[in-house]
């Protein structure tokens, strides 16, 4: 339930929304979008999406406690407001709290790093004070939930903006007004759902219509927005600009080296114009420097000094637990990675692992890449021909028809080091099938789980559910 600042009655409620109201005015407690909550006194919204209807359970909020509903039914019986859209609804009552609370608001959104950059935020800003977004509730309902979230007491918003479709963005953008908007980057990532990584670099880029003149936009992605839509090809500057007008104020430099000696420790240089810091740095993957320092970077545009926001986020553990997560179990380190897959954040995963100074062997546990569209084919053979050139692989497993199908263009030596299984866990990690097909051997899990130890890496799509092969293969080493 979510209750909303500066509204408690029906007649209130439906002028917010622009409805029109088929029953007595009254009071309400708060805002419902779960017909099966049992809360009295609240008001159901009816919302509809690809998958669902909430129409259907408009009576089932009623026997519930519900006092009205919202709806696009006019044949709805009892009490409700009627309006022509309920996402909409769902929007202006987020943006009339938001604008009653006025927190100071960021948003983030890109294809890889919208989580991380989140949580490392949550870690520094005050948590008392701060809503950030919960787990993955980054969709166009995700983003006005998060909103709801916040009280009197919330002085930060951090928003993570995810993109399903191409459009997501216009109304976010239409309802909403940011103080900062962060772009960690751009990649094909759901290429095959937006057809073309231009429509991507739309879609994205309609959040800048909601920065405040006041605000600001930080970015990792582009060579220079006030310019051009260009991608970077070098990923080494970050960009600050001020406003939705897009004046370039600062370009900072940077370059993150790793220790030699240990696997987790990173020396990052950092250069602008009045900038020149040298930060030790610690981090169980590399891709984490870039999104502290972008962090980092964001916030001192709110009076946070760099170093100290640095600091706090050495050592970053991202308490999702399957984002680049570690388990170290005897001699061996199984790292949950299954949260999601595109072919930027694979070869991020598998080069984090291929660099560290370690000499177990590593085993590589790949699901197939979702919403790559036309690029499919050729993506998944990319990381296959990576993941097949790393130092010390034992073995790469695949689980999924799309790397089934593109092994096939690999050479017979090449193909030794690659297991293909069923998408299922039945048999994972008990033995698995030779290459005559009648003969089961056991001596595959004993050579590569049960020997020495080792680097196990599993990661897929989130519809591939690679984090049963997780719990699988530990459940085998413990």
């Amino acid at each position: 339930m979510f209750t909303v600042e500066g509204i408690n009655d029906l007649k209130t409620l439906s002028d917010v929304i622009g409805g029109e109201l088929f029953s007595n005015n009254e009071s309400f407690t708060g805002i419902t979008v779960d017909s099966r909550e049992e809360v009295n006194g609240t008001v159901y919204l009816a919302l509809k999406g690809e998958n669902f209807d909430g129409d259907i359970f408009c009576q089932d909020a009623i026997d519930n406690g519900s006092i009205a509903v919202i709806t696009e039914n006019p044949e709805t019986l009892g009490r409700f407001i009627l309006v022509k859209d309920t996402y909409d609804a769902l929007l202006k009552i987020a943006s009339h709290h938001h604008k009653q609370i006025n927190p100071i608001t960021i948003a983030i959104t890109g294809s890889n790093g919208k989580t991380t950059v989140k949580e490392m935020m949550g870690k520094i800003l005050d948590s008392d004070k701060t809503i950030i977004t919960k787990r993955n509730e980054n969709n166009q309902f995700g983003i006005p939930y998060t909103i709801l979230r916040c009280s009197s007491s919330t002085e930060n918003l951090v928003l993570e903006c995810g993109a399903r479709h191409d459009g997501d963005f216009k109304k976010i953008a239409e309802y909403f007004a940011f103080d900062q908007l962060i772009i960690t980057n751009i990649n094909n990532s759901h290429v095959g759902i937006f057809g073309s990584i231009e429509n991507i670099i739309q879609t994205k880029l309609e959040l800048i219509k909601a920065v405040k003149k006041s605000g600001s936009v930080i970015e990792a992605a582009f060579k220079n927005l006030s310019k051009s839509h260009k991608l970077a090809t070098e990923s080494n500057e970050i960009k600050l600009y001020d406003s939705n007008d897009l004046n370039l104020n600062t370009v900072w430099f940077y370059n993150c080296e790793k220790d030699s000696d240990q696997n987790n420790k990173y020396l990052i240089s950092l250069n602008s114009e009045d900038t020149d810091r040298q930060i030790k740095f610690e981090a169980s993957i590399e891709h984490n420097c870039i999104n502290a320092v972008l962090t980092s970077l964001a916030l001192s545009q709110f009076e946070y000094d760099i170093n100290d926001s640095m600091k706090n986020l050495s050592e970053f553990e991202n308490p999702l637990k399957n984002r680049f997560h570690i388990h170290e179990i005897s001699n061996y380190l199984v790292i949950d990675d299954t949260y999601n897959a595109n072919p930027a954040s694979m070869q991020s995963a598998m080069k984090t692992i291929n660099d560290w100074k370690d000499e177990r062997g590593r085993i590589v546990i790949l699901g197939d890449m979702y919403d790559l569209g036309d690029h499919a084919s050729q993506e998944h053979k990319k990381v296959i021909n990576y993941a097949l050139r790393m130092n010390k692989l034992r073995k790469l497993i695949l689980v999924g028809d799309t790397f089934t199908n593109e092994i096939k263009e690999f050479s017979d030596k090449e193909r030794e080091k690659i297991i293909l299984i069923q998408n299922r866990v039945d048999d994972f990690p008990l033995p698995e099938l030779t290459r005559d097909s009648s003969i089961k051997s056991r001596g595959v899990i004993h050579r590569y789980f049960k020997s020495d130890g080792g680097i196990i890496l599993i990661k897929g799509s989130r519809a591939m559910k690679m984090e049963r092969f997780v719990e699988s293969t530990i459940k085998y080493l413990q």
